[in-house]
């Protein structure tokens, strides 16, 4: 009869520990779309675009010194941020880091070629807008045989959304101007 105390006591444990794992409950994984596309992600997208975000307010600060060498490398950077995003607008986003001028896409396949992808790194390296300031790199991919191969992929195509970014921040300079 005595052992009857030790036996409730496991008992309750058991049921104890037997309910707590019910609560866990089941995570469900996040699509592609979800992940890159949360609401919180549109907000901060949109900021980044517009030009709002905390850096870019720290930087294009108006005062009385407003043409010193800070002000202007900012707003550069500002135009060719601004173009660069345009420009990868149709791209979902992996990674953006204004603060190193970096820009990077997810992996993208068009719904015509299914069996190639492709990823673009564009880094923003000056203050002026011309070619040298930006290094656009474009990653191709292609599959064979259930795997992923990397392709070379012509100059002609990063010198191609290079330009279209230099000639977009020349017209969001002119039309702010």
């Amino acid at each position: 009869m005595q052992s009857s105390p030790y036996i409730i006591k496991y008992i309750i444990l058991i049921l104890t520990l037997g309910m707590l794992s019910a609560c866990t409950g089941e995570t469900r994984k996040l699509t592609d779309d979800e992940k890159i596309w949360m609401p919180r992600d549109r907000e901060r997208m949109k900021k980044v675009r517009a030009g709002s975000g905390l850096l870019t307010k720290f930087f294009l600060r108006r005062d009385s010194s407003d043409e010193d060498i800070k002000g202007s490398f900012a707003r550069a950077i500002n135009y060719l941020w601004s173009a660069s995003l345009e420009v990868l607008s149709n791209f979902p986003l992996a990674s953006i880091d204004n603060k190193s001028g970096l820009i990077i896409t997810e992996w993208y396949s068009s719904e015509s070629k299914p069996s190639e992808r492709f990823k673009i790194t564009v880094l923003i390296l000056s203050n002026k807008i011309e070619a040298d300031a930006i290094k656009v790199s474009i990653h191709k991919q292609v599959i064979k045989s259930s795997r992923w191969i990397n392709v070379n992929i012509e100059d002609k195509k990063t010198s191609a959304i290079e330009r279209k970014i230099i000639n977009k921040a020349i017209d969001l300079k002119t039309r702010s101007s």
